[in-house]
């Protein structure tokens, strides 16, 4: 008889759709239980390669394979704890919990759905971790009653009403009504948070964060972790902004450069031009970036930048710069002989990416690229360049 694991080998390639309206295939297993884990396990593909794989292990409802942590992140978070015991007050398919567990001695893993908790059970010694205790109950009311921990991690669920919530007393559990009983069971509490998260609003509603943690995989942020030291508050946390693909890079703005003076402004765009990555634009530390490297500002409102000399270690892209001009008809057709297709990028332009695509009448991809900025002296110009860097997936931004 073919076994269930290779029913799902079988399919997992197949139309969800299609699948769901044929017969029989699925005998003598429920029809409804083999599509679930088609359907998660097609999700899991790129962001759980290991897991996608093994045919050993069940998969919970597709919203959780949605929600859960790639393998790259949960792995970077995983580092953020060393030794000793964890509680993750929200388990769900339990991606971070089997990094966490390759790090610290003791996990405790709390889960409320049992379907979703019973996954996990069946799927943590497959795995090959026994160190992870799989609670199923409603964190919140277990926490009070659970020993204390080295650290607590801490997702909440960012859905209300069917849609997508980022505010802290938006999301499940309320984190700023735990904070009492959070407080009086570890020293470190980690805490993943929407992207979309408002960093000024957070610190103020989450005061002595000792570190921000903004992460991002293919140049995409994907979650901002906040890391609380109970015993040791900071005043103004340092923050990290790492790209965890390959080739991986991270950058630490410590506290005490947070507040350095603002780049000078360019007088013309020079040899080199710079453009932060954009977890470094999400903490809106670009002029830190530029003062750190010496670069000049070509606009207050552009967050691009410029030098003579290349700075080849710049977190973000770089450019070589073959020509600037204005958006004049004249002026355009010089500036743009022979392109017929180019990468654009706006910032800080009258035109968003795509109309002046369309505008211009190029098309996409290529080794030109045009980005349309503002600078110092308040022109609209095109500026003409060449990727130094290599350019992410999408061209038009």
């Amino acid at each position: 008889m073919t076994t269930a694991a290779e029913l799902i080998r079988q399919h997992l390639n197949d139309d969800i759709y299609t699948l769901s309206a044929r017969s029989r295939w699925h005998e003598p297993y429920d029809k409804r239980w083999l599509l679930q884990q088609i359907q998660s396990r097609q999700k899991a593909k790129s962001k759980l390669p290991s897991w996608y794989g093994n045919f050993d292990l069940l998969f919970p409802p597709p919203l959780s394979v949605e929600q859960c942590s790639s393998e790259l992140t949960a792995s970077y978070k995983a580092a953020l704890a060393h030794g000793g015991s964890l509680i993750d007050m929200t388990g769900g398919m339990g991606v971070d919990a089997a990094a966490f567990a390759r790090r610290c001695t003791a996990v405790t893993f709390i889960e409320r759905q049992p379907e979703v908790a019973e996954a996990a059970r069946h799927n943590f010694p497959l795995l090959g971790l026994r160190n992870i205790e799989v609670v199923c109950g409603d964190s919140t009311e277990l926490l009070a009653v659970l020993p204390p921990a080295d650290h607590i991690y801490l997702d909440p669920a960012r859905r209300k009403g069917g849609q997508k919530v980022f505010r802290l007393e938006d999301c499940e559990p309320d984190l700023l009504q735990l904070l009492p009983l959070l407080r009086s069971h570890t020293s470190h509490l980690l805490v993943k948070l929407s992207p979309l998260i408002d960093l000024t609003l957070l610190q103020r509603q989450l005061p002595g964060i000792t570190a921000l943690h903004i992460v991002s995989v293919h140049h995409e942020v994907k979650e901002v972790l906040a890391e609380v030291r109970f015993d040791k508050p900071a005043e103004t946390p340092d923050v990290v902004c790492a790209e965890l693909a390959v080739p991986s890079r991270s950058i630490t703005f410590h506290s005490s450069e947070q507040n350095n003076n603002k780049p000078v402004l360019a007088e013309s765009v020079e040899t080199y031009l710079y453009e932060p990555h954009p977890t470094v634009m999400k903490s809106g530390l670009m002029d830190v970036l530029a003062v750190r490297y010496g670069l000049r500002k070509l606009h207050h409102n552009s967050h691009l930048y410029t030098s003579t000399e290349l700075h080849s270690d710049y977190f973000g892209r770089i450019f070589a710069v073959q020509s600037v001009f204005g958006m004049g008809k004249r002026e355009l057709k010089e500036g743009l002989e022979g392109v017929t297709q180019a990468c654009i990028t706006t910032r800080n332009f009258p035109l968003k990416a795509e109309e002046l695509r369309r505008k211009l009448k190029l098309n996409d991809g290529g080794e030109v690229t045009l980005l349309g900025t503002t600078v110092a002296d308040g022109r609209h110009v095109l500026i003409r360049c060449e990727s130094v860097t290599p350019p992410s997936a999408s061209c038009s931004r």
